[in-house]
């Protein structure tokens, strides 16, 4: 059995340190990557809530959309009924006349 020399106390000493470091810089990464990843979600929640936003808007205005529509052809058809009246009574009143 060998005695461990002065050299191999201090490199067993710096080993010891630089395992100790490591472990330091691993639990700083766990820590980096733990913040990370809740930002990652904190921003996924944020685009989710923003794109449903979007989407309810443009859900209100497609519907606005298809009411002005909708209006628009009732006043459409509405004209050409009055128009299509307005011409047979004057060939009505014509033929009166």
């Amino acid at each position: 059995m060998t005695t461990p020399t002065g050299e191999n106390v201090a490199i067993e000493a710096r080993l010891a340190v630089l395992e100790t470091q490591m472990q330091v810089v691993q639990d700083g990464q766990r820590q980096i990557m733990a913040r990370l990843d809740a930002m990652q979600q904190s921003t996924d929640a944020k685009f989710d809530a923003m794109q449903q936003r979007s989407d309810a808007r443009f859900d209100i205005t497609t519907n606005r959309y298809d009411a002005l529509n909708s209006r628009i052809d009732r006043l459409f058809y509405t004209i050409l009924g009055l128009g299509v009246a307005a011409i047979g009574a004057l060939i009505a009143l014509d033929k009166f006349i």
